[in-house]
């Protein structure tokens, strides 16, 4: 969707300050140097005790709005965003972050669509002030934090590396630091089956208390011998493509306006195939190098990536952003934003 009156008003973001590199890993068993070869990273963040993902989202969503300069009463919709356990079963974590932040009596919501949550969110949380035209101001969280027994940051999947933290953006209908010029998402539920494949259904969370391996249903449902992988390739391939035209589309511009282009910490294969030469991306664009120090955090990585890229990167009033995730089931979101300022706190 084309946006004329949507803004960034501020993001916030919190990433914990123990950092485990991959060396780290690897001397303790939980690694390997194929890997390392392989995927790139080089460290992830490991939050403290009681630094869930919603206490974390908390910080991040508190700095995004005291940089946005809101009032609390402002504010008409809270969206929270996650991947993983957010430190209570049964719960309603969206509320938990409502009420660390602005409080008040807006609704408060959580979304679930793997990695793309976030950005989903973000759409969401836009339409639901489109359709009010009273409504100002909406905030947008994601926090993870994944830990043993329940996920091995360096071993539950092949490729990623997943590192604990938080993020949240302030929208505004109003004004703001950058505008935000079109979102576009797409679905694609016949690539469901490959977080899925024959896998039991349980009757409660983490039924055997094994650690996940979240590769399993994939290469479980890849070596099926009716499935056509050259097909679930294009696929995925397609989803990439068809939003990031689509968002460009809406914001009249081309894929060589753009001046950065920041998406998921993939691995260094996904990342390099999957999306660069895909797409025709310049790397020099992109967070990702800067990224490896950090790890894949939950839905979050676009907000840690812009608000790299505002304080270090410099970007100048009319550069366009490009955002870009997607979140298995498969949903693929893009988002075209256009830089107004240079926000007063990424000045210091």
């Amino acid at each position: 969707m084309r946006w004329d009156n949507l803004y960034l008003a501020g993001i916030g973001t919190y990433l914990p300050d123990h950092v485990e590199t991959v060396d780290e890993a690897i001397a303790a068993g939980r690694y390997t140097e194929q890997k390392k070869a392989m995927n790139g990273y080089r460290a992830a963040r490991v939050a403290a005790p009681g630094e869930t993902g919603p206490v974390m989202a908390a910080v991040a969503g508190r700095e995004a709005v005291a940089r946005s300069g809101l009032a609390h009463d402002e504010f008409a919709i809270v969206v929270h965003s996650y991947v993983g356990h957010q430190g209570l079963d049964l719960w309603t974590p969206a509320s938990f972050v409502q009420q660390q932040t602005i409080g008040g009596t807006a609704p408060a919501y959580e979304v679930r669509q793997g990695c793309n949550a976030f950005l989903g969110g973000m759409e969401l949380a836009a339409s639901y002030l489109h359709a009010r035209p009273d409504a100002g101001a909406a905030l947008v969280t994601g926090g993870d934090a994944f830990q043993l027994p329940f996920i091995d940051r360096w071993n539950s999947h092949e490729q990623n590396v997943d590192s604990d933290g938080a993020g949240a953006v302030v929208l505004s209908t109003r004004s703001g630091f950058a505008r935000i010029r079109s979102m576009f998402s797409y679905g694609d539920p016949s690539l469901e089956p490959l977080g899925r494949c024959r896998a039991e259904f349980s009757t409660a969370p983490f039924p055997d208390g094994k650690t996940l391996q979240l590769d399993r249903s994939m290469q479980d449902y890849m070596h099926n011998k009716d499935i056509d992988l050259d097909e679930i390739v294009e696929r995925i391939s397609g989803g990439v493509q068809h939003s990031v035209k689509q968002a460009l589309y809406e914001a009249e511009i081309e894929l060589g306006d753009v001046s950065f282009f920041l998406h998921q910490q993939l691995a260094e294969t996904i990342a390099v195939h999957g999306l660069y030469n895909l797409l025709g991306v310049d790397r020099a664009k992109t967070a990702y190098d800067w990224g490896k120090d950090v790890g894949m955090v939950g839905t979050v990585d676009v907000v840690l990536g812009l608000d790299h890229v505002l304080t270090e990167r410099q970007p100048k009033p009319g550069d366009f952003v490009l955002l870009q995730c997607a979140g298995g089931g498969y949903v693929w979101t893009a988002a075209v934003v256009e830089i107004l300022e240079t926000p007063h706190w990424a000045k210091d």
